[in-house]
């Protein structure tokens, strides 16, 4: 089974820019998701007028601002590899379940948990959701196999793709490595928040950096429950972040370029906002 989803996996890398990225068409329409800060707080009153968007350095005029009041697809990717005690299983399914039960009826969700395989704890459904999480062995932890199978998903322009991915980050098991993650990252129109246990703190900032690579990648950022049993409350809260973020669209100008594109966004005017978006995307 490990080897049939590596290979899958190979296979869609490959053919992703022609068959899942979000990033390019007839037109060469590009759709980013933003999210301004004012500190802490998060800005919900601005319009196309304010932001200021470059492609390759190049400016771009931006076709339309609206806030993210689309449905979500919800991707949760639980690392229950090592040592997880049954206490700390149970808190995960309680997590699952509160965050399963924070979603809105036109919302769906998919969960996922792995070790050195990647088990369904609950296909993609919309709420009630039925989740089936049992124990499996702790024989490994195929990180980078397992989170990048769950960033390929399929874009829709009527719902937002967002993964949550709760992990250590270490690996000792995938047949991938952390370069095909950061590639997998780059190429998914998905936003990853990426949630270290508590129990884990900073004490391995090789395993922190990882986690904040993957989410800075994709325009989401890491985030870390003051204690496990938070877990779910720290899930729901990224998904509410993501639902004030914007969808800025615009229309790609000039000459179209095959390869890595590096976007800049910024808000117009003398007020310093922190803008978070992803650093860039393909075409190909």
């Amino acid at each position: 089974m490990r080897g049939l989803a590596a290979s899958v996996l190979a296979a869609l890398l490959v053919t992703a820019p022609q068959d899942t990225a979000v990033f390019h068409g007839a037109t060469h329409g590009v759709t980013v998701d933003v999210t301004v800060f004012d500190g802490r707080t998060i800005v919900s009153s601005l319009g196309a007028q304010d932001f200021e968007v470059a492609d390759n350095g190049a400016p771009q005029a931006v076709v339309s601002v609206s806030p993210n009041r689309l449905p979500i697809d919800l991707r949760l990717i639980f690392d229950t590899s090592g040592s997880i005690s049954a206490q700390e299983l149970d808190m995960y399914r309680r997590a699952m379940r509160s965050v399963a039960d924070a979603l809105k009826p036109d919302d769906r969700c998919e969960i996922v948990g792995f070790t050195t395989r990647v088990t369904s704890v609950a296909p993609r459904q919309s709420p009630p959701i039925t989740i089936d999480l049992q124990r499996m062995l702790p024989d490994g932890t195929a990180f980078f196999d397992a989170v990048s199978l769950g960033l390929i998903t399929v874009p829709s322009l009527d719902r937002r793709q967002i993964v949550i991915v709760l992990s250590d980050a270490q690996d000792n098991a995938s047949f991938f490595d952390e370069a095909t993650l950061m590639d997998a990252a780059k190429r998914t129109d998905a936003v990853v928040y990426t949630v270290l246990p508590a129990r884990i703190g900073s004490d391995e900032p090789h395993y922190v950096a990882r986690l904040q690579a993957l989410s800075l990648l994709t325009g989401g950022r890491l985030v870390q429950a003051a204690k496990d049993s938070e877990v779910g409350t720290t899930i729901i809260d990224a998904i509410e972040e993501f639902r004030s973020s914007y969808v800025v669209r615009y229309t790609l100008g000039g000459t179209v370029k095959p390869g890595w594109h590096a976007l800049g966004v910024k808000v117009r005017g003398p007020h310093k906002y922190t803008v978070r978006a992803r650093p860039g995307y393909f075409i190909d």
